[in-house]
């Protein structure tokens, strides 16, 4: 376990992000039989803003 709490933040950031586009990448070559299509906005900037607002709740909010 990580016990920097900055670094457990940017740890789950970077994992979120890449699951995130990982399982948008089988989704769209397996099930739907399309190509995968990088889209800044649903490939980066909502997740971005989803793995910021999870990691702010879980590890940098003060309790």
């Amino acid at each position: 376990m990580v016990k920097d709490k900055k670094t457990a933040f940017v740890i789950f950031v970077v994992i979120f992000m890449a699951l995130w586009n990982l399982l948008d990448f089988l989704y769209c070559t397996v099930i739907t039989k399309a190509g995968y299509q990088f889209r800044t906005s649903t490939d980066l900037l909502i997740p971005l803003g989803m793995a910021l607002v999870l990691g702010y709740l879980q590890f940098l909010r003060n309790e």
